[in-house]
């Protein structure tokens, strides 16, 4: 069984608009209803980051926890590829991706201008250089359901980004969050 990960550029490229239209449905959401999405509600502001600041992290249960959504939304993928469904998977992934990052992104930079994106990266590194992957290995799996082991390695990407999640992550969020001062 081969473990190289061949999706074709055709795939890729329609993952990348779907994500990118999430994305941009986000942002224009966002900027049409500020007051409702970022202004009148507490999410990220700076009440709440002052508390993530201080805040002691309990890794083991943040890996759990981690393990948990990241393995949940593996799950799902797997379940819609068995029933049949693996396309419906490589559109909603995409472009739920797209609209929480475009969403998060937007509103971080509303609250804090240029320092939101400093934030935002704060949030997502490092372990999105190893949930990305993972995912896309287990979408593309999805698609041709290739085996156990492209599956097995697809989610062993997936939880070493939860391991970079849990254990490296809250580090880049405290530097991030000095920003913020």
């Amino acid at each position: 069984m081969d473990l190289n990960w061949n999706t074709e550029k055709r795939e890729r490229m329609i993952w990348t608009v779907f994500f990118f239209a999430g994305f941009l449905v986000s942002i224009a959401a966002v900027c049409r209803l500020p007051d409702a999405l970022v202004r009148r509600s507490e999410f990220l502001d700076v009440g709440m980051l002052s508390r993530i600041r201080y805040l002691e992290i309990n890794k083991s249960g943040l890996f759990l926890y981690s393990l948990q959504q990241r393995l949940g939304i593996a799950v799902f993928l797997i379940l819609l590829a068995a029933a049949g469904f693996g396309g419906v998977g490589n559109f909603l992934l995409p472009v739920w991706a797209g609209l929480s990052a475009g969403g998060v992104l937007t509103a971080l930079s509303m609250r804090y201008g240029i320092k939101g994106p400093i934030l935002f990266l704060g949030a997502v590194l490092p372990q999105q250089g190893l949930l990305i992957p993972g995912y896309l290995m287990l979408l593309d799996w999805c698609m041709r359901k290739q085996g156990k082991r492209q599956l097995l390695l697809a989610l062993a990407v997936v939880i070493t980004g939860c391991v970079l999640e849990s254990y490296v992550n809250p580090f880049f969020l405290k530097v991030a969050l000095r920003f913020l001062s």
